[in-house]
């Protein structure tokens, strides 16, 4: 099946949120015996880590966008009652109108992406189709899935040294990977205040660091971070230094540190010269592959235990909209653990 079909089909999946319909004893059910040692039963928990879940994610998924398929394709041939409606021609206004909104232009000119944006729209139009027909036989008892999405493997990390803004108490929170020379990194910068904006008392924000090899200056701009911290001027540094984050050498770190006035400047100068938070950002780091952070920025949202001092929440990769990120905080705060 063509790339486009497969996401037009995921992408109904989702904004129509197909009925649970699934058996006691579904497909792919949760904590499945799959075998015996020795006569003691071995459950999918045993053996299942991030990589196998998100393997039953997947799959379930295929299933899922196939028995769709499968499905309404019998009822259409042999019922006059889901017979998919005619689909309406898509017209060069149509195309021309999708290619200026989605800002293809640098993607090509409007005669070279044509062909291709014809065949998405088509293929979107005749994925809501599908859908609809779905969702009506579904309603009817003519559809009965027996699958069953896996539940999605929640990873657990410290929160341990993050500089935390917002509720530190809150149970719900945001823990960022970043680096001060990354440019998605700073463009996510003005996202994570919005969050901080429309959430308030009701999420943490936790930020720790996570410097890549390959900008040469994002360890000492980390380490500044945390000097900064030392005399209450976290937030200060931090979106200072993500300002100009392509000069951020030693120089220009204790300049910034004058400009944010701190007070003891000869204490953070021997700070910085000295590395004296290097071990903090190198667990930093540590921990953030340890849940499969390889990039920046890397997002973990979920459920916070102040008690213990431990987030067990989702991955989320990249500078994403702010819809993203809403999606995941709303589905903890509407599932409280």
């Amino acid at each position: 099946m063509k790339p486009f079909k497969l996401f037009a089909i995921t992408l109904a999946l989702f904004m129509f949120s197909p009925l649970n319909l699934s058996a006691a004893d579904g497909i792919l059910a949760e904590n499945s015996v799959i075998g015996t040692v020795s006569g003691k039963e071995i459950l999918l928990s045993d053996i299942e880590d991030q990589k196998i879940n998100e393997l039953r994610i997947q799959l379930h998924d295929a299933l899922q966008e196939a028995f769709v398929r499968h499905a309404v394709k019998q009822l259409s041939d042999s019922s006059d009652d889901y017979k998919p409606a005619p689909r309406a021609t898509i017209s060069d206004e149509q195309i021309e109108t999708f290619y200026l909104k989605n800002n293809l232009q640098s993607r090509g000119s409007f005669e070279q992406l044509s062909p291709m944006i014809r065949e998405y729209m088509e293929g979107m139009d005749k994925a809501r189709s599908e859908i609809d027909i779905y969702q009506r036989a579904s309603n009817k008892g003519d559809i009965v899935s027996l699958l069953k999405k896996p539940v999605e493997m929640l990873l657990k990390l410290p929160v341990e040294t993050a500089f935390l803004r917002g509720n530190e108490k809150a149970r719900i929170m945001v823990m960022e990977f970043s680096d001060y020379q990354c440019p998605f990194c700073k463009r996510a910068q003005s996202t994570v205040k919005s969050l901080m904006e429309q959430y308030g008392d009701r999420v943490a924000f936790g930020y720790r660091h996570f410097p890549l090899a390959f900008h040469k200056e994002a360890d000492e701009a980390a380490n500044a971070a945390e000097c900064a911290r030392d005399q209450g001027g976290f937030e200060a540094m931090h979106e200072k230094l993500f300002n100009q984050s392509d000069n951020l050498h030693p120089d220009a770190l204790k300049s910034i540190a004058k400009q944010i006035a701190l007070k003891d400047l000869e204490q953070f100068n021997s700070c910085l010269d000295n590395n004296t938070y290097g071990a903090r950002i190198s667990r930093d780091m540590a921990v953030a592959q340890s849940v499969g952070i390889t990039g920046t920025p890397g997002f973990i949202i979920g459920y916070h235990n102040p008690q213990d001092g431990t987030l067990e929440g989702e991955l989320i990769s990249g500078a994403q909209p702010a819809n993203v990120f809403v999606a995941a905080i709303e589905k903890y705060i509407k599932n409280p653990k």
